[in-house]
């Protein structure tokens, strides 16, 4: 589906109750799950160690820095039993569970995203998606962490411990880890550098053509291009030499 999105073949679909239709790409560009399927849906198909590392390099320090990795479970929209609003249900994005390092450590990673980069996140929807993770877990001795990705402003960290701070003052401790969609777009293009096979190659053009339909892309200025030289056309010179 995403080829066809990205070559124009996935067709229109209808736009509400208009007679217009409207485009699968226009559709991509404004659709929070679908970008977040899109990507972790193949994120979860690269190595395990590798998929740590670009998550790791993404949201930073609060993740542990361990090489050995193991994603045990991935599950997109969970629905969890709010504890907080009664009747209700909570569907974080993404939920990884993980196995870390050597001796392992169970590490879970509930990941709430937002298309866009201006402050979206909540204090509310954080500590309703903390609470049922908790009353469904218990202590268990897993180490969770809560992933904002985007809708953080341009001050990821300050707005990130902002919301961290309103959670904790509902009266919930909280672990969090920040990011907006340019990082996670970062950490990718930092993993080329290393060797990689060409299923994993194939799968990160794939991520990376996923993140260019919703407007997150690197743009190289004119002085980063490789220029190649090409030897003269002798008709198009001919072309000029007639040209008046």
């Amino acid at each position: 589906m995403l080829q066809a999105v990205i070559s124009g073949k996935a067709g229109k679909i209808p736009n509400g109750k208009s007679e217009e239709k409207v485009s699968w790409r226009k559709v991509f560009r404004i659709s929070e799950d679908l970008l977040t399927a899109s990507v972790f849906g193949r994120l979860a198909y690269l190595d395990d160690g590798i998929l740590w590392r670009i998550l790791r390099r993404t949201f930073g320090a609060p993740l542990p820095d361990l090489k050995v990795a193991e994603l045990e479970d991935i599950a997109f929209w969970p629905r969890w039993t709010d504890a907080i609003e009664d009747e209700r249900n909570v569907e974080p994005d993404v939920f990884l569970d993980f196995k870390l390092g050597d001796p392992a450590i169970q590490v879970r990673l509930i990941v709430e995203a937002k298309l866009w980069n201006h402050p979206s996140q909540d204090a509310r929807q954080w500590a309703r998606e903390w609470v049922a993770y908790q009353d469904a877990n218990g202590d268990d001795g897993h180490i969770a962490f809560l992933c904002a990705l985007g809708g953080l402003g341009k001050r990821t960290e300050e707005m990130a411990e902002q919301i961290a701070a309103e959670v904790s003052a509902l009266g919930h401790d909280i672990k969090v880890a920040a990011a907006g969609w340019d990082r996670l777009l970062d950490a990718i293009e930092k993993e080329r550098e290393n060797p990689m096979s060409r299923a994993t190659t194939r799968i990160i053009d794939d991520v990376v053509a996923a993140l260019g339909l919703a407007d997150y892309q690197h743009l190289k200025l004119p002085g980063e291009m490789t220029c190649r030289p090409h030897s003269w056309n002798p008709s198009a010179t001919a072309a000029l030499k007639d040209f008046k």
